[in-house]
């Protein structure tokens, strides 16, 4: 159960043009998939090189997300 909501609450956290961390990198969100699409995907973009990479939601963390509380 906390895993979904920890989900949920990352689906709404995280936006176009925020910055993630994904296989140790950041990258720029620079699309997200549908709510309705599962698994759900975000399309990332190197800032550096212009890259362009697919990843799963479970597998990207938004920059400064540490686990402080706010």
């Amino acid at each position: 159960m906390a895993m979904a909501r920890m989900a949920l609450r990352l689906m709404a956290d995280i936006h176009v043009g925020d910055d993630v961390i994904y296989r140790g990198r950041v990258f720029r969100v620079c699309g997200i998939s549908p709510m309705s699409a599962s698994p759900r995907r975000f399309l990332l973009e190197d800032p550096d090189t212009g890259e362009s990479v697919e990843a799963l939601q479970d597998d990207v963390e938004l920059v400064g997300d540490g686990d402080s509380a706010a």
